[in-house]
């Protein structure tokens, strides 16, 4: 199960893994054009990209995230 924390001081959107609290598997965050957010997935190859709007960003990082989980299963 994938859970996200919000960074109070930088807005961050940051992924971890339920069995490993503590080491972010990837993020979003605000891009440098209005209405634009980065999604970063913290894996071998990087996988990264942008999006719209925050919640379609979020669903293409989950994407990358189950891709890669069932490519090392």
């Amino acid at each position: 199960m994938i859970t996200k924390r919000r960074c109070p001081h930088t807005g961050v959107v940051n992924f971890y893994e339920k069995t490993e609290p503590l080491l972010a598997l990837g993020s979003v965050t605000a891009g440098a054009e209005p209405a634009q957010f980065v999604w970063r997935f913290y894996s071998d190859d990087q996988q990264s990209g942008v999006a719209r709007d925050i919640v379609a960003a979020e669903v293409l990082l989950r994407n990358a995230i189950t891709r890669a989980k069932h490519l090392h299963a």
